[in-house]
Order: structure tokens, then sequence, then C-alpha cells
């Protein structure tokens, strides 16, 4: 009895549990696993894809500007448009704002709707409120609009349009938009711990919802048929 008791024990305490290995993805790594497939996307989520996101999009705005700065100033590490002889400010500013609403903006667009590549890994997706598919214009009030312009600490193409207004108007305007920028992000971090849909400033502006994904697209049952039928 006892020896039967102890399997008893043994096979509850194990029930449930599933072991980490190295074939973990990096949404299981984040946690809420067991998360409902549609439901708003769980904050450890959200905050690992927006940094896996941060790096690559920063990244991606540098790009231009390492190019100009190394055949302008003979310096690939200098960042500050401010220090760029005119025109070389703006023009490297306006690439690094491209190629941000490339990353940001074409492939949510066009390769993985509604996800970057860190919401792609987490998979987590943008989805208007009423759960359709976010389209380019919601799209652009929340990226570009949400972060870029109003939200100045959360990605980098915040900082380059902050030193395009400070070359255009020769005032210098990094600091009181950089400031704005930090209490409207706390005011984002405040909505996204308090709300049960984790809805920010800039998911407000662009009516949308971070939602979690399946983990494999469903086919339809037609389209089962019809490839069986076709492999017969």
């Amino acid at each position: 009895m006892s020896s039967e008791r102890r399997g008893k024990k043994k096979k509850c305490s194990t029930t449930g549990q599933r072991k980490l290995g190295p074939n973990i993805t990096i949404a299981e790594f984040a946690g809420a696993q067991d998360a409902r497939e549609d439901s708003p996307a769980p904050v450890s989520r959200r905050f690992l894809a927006y940094l896996i996101d941060w790096y690559l999009g920063s990244l991606c705005a540098a790009l231009p500007i390492s190019i100009i700065a190394q055949r302008v100033m003979g310096d690939m590490a200098n960042q500050r448009l401010v220090d760029f002889p005119a025109p070389w400010g703006m023009v490297a500013g306006a690439l690094a704002l491209l190629f941000s609403c490339l990353y940001y903006l074409a492939i949510p667009m066009l390769v993985w709707r509604g996800q970057t590549p860190g919401k792609r890994l987490c998979r987590i997706r943008i989805e208007m409120v009423d759960g359709s598919p976010v389209d380019l214009w919601h799209l652009v009030l929340r990226e570009v609009v949400g972060v870029f312009l109003l939200s100045g600490v959360i990605a980098n193409a915040s900082s380059v349009w902050h030193q395009m207004a400070t070359i255009a108007l020769q005032v210098n305007l990094v600091h009181p938009l950089m400031y704005g920028g930090f209490a409207l992000t706390a005011v984002s971090c405040a909505l996204i711990l308090c709300r049960h849909d984790h809805r920010c400033v800039h998911d407000f502006i662009g009516g949308t919802e971070v939602r979690l994904v399946a983990h494999t697209e469903k086919v339809p049952a037609s389209n089962v048929g019809e490839r069986d039928v076709r492999a017969s």
C-alpha cells in the first residue's frame, strides 16, 4: 500500500508540469502559455516584444545615420544629427524615419499582418478593438502619432524627429519633447498595468488592442478537403 501511495503521490506532483528544455520558445519564456487565444496579450509578452522591436527598430534608424556620418564626418558612431553639417542632418533624419516606418508599418502590413518581428516571436498581434485585422490608417495613428510623435522615449524615431525639429527651428526642443514623452510613457505604463485589456495611450490613439495568437494557423475544413482531393 505504501508503494502505491508513493506512486500516486509522485504522479499527482508531476501532473500539469512541463520540463523546460532547449526547445522552449520566446513566447513561452515570456509566460502566460495557457492564456486563451484572442485574449489581451500579457504585459510580460508585450514588454519582451517591445525590447526586441526597440533593438531592431533602433538598428534600422541608425543605419542611414551611420552611413552618412561616416561619409560626411568620418565618424560612424556619431548619431547626433545636430552635429551634422547642413543639410546632412535633415537628410540623415529623413532616411532614419523612413527606415523606421518600414520596420513598424511595412512589415506589419505586408509581411506579418499586425506583427513586427518582436510581436511575431512572442506570438502577439496588433488588431482593431473589434477583432478585425488592423489597417494601414489605424497602424499609422498608433505607431507614427502615438509612438513616434507623442511617446518620445520608447522609440528611436522619436529622438530623430526631436533633433530634426531642433535643426529646422534653431531652438533646442530635444529636452522639452523628451520630458513630455516621459510623462506620456508613464501614463501608458499605468494603463497597461491597471487595465484588464492592457491597452496603453497609443492603443487608444490607433483604436487597437494587442492580443495573443494561436501557436499555428488554423486551416479551414474546406481547404483540407480540397487538399485531400488533389492529393488523391
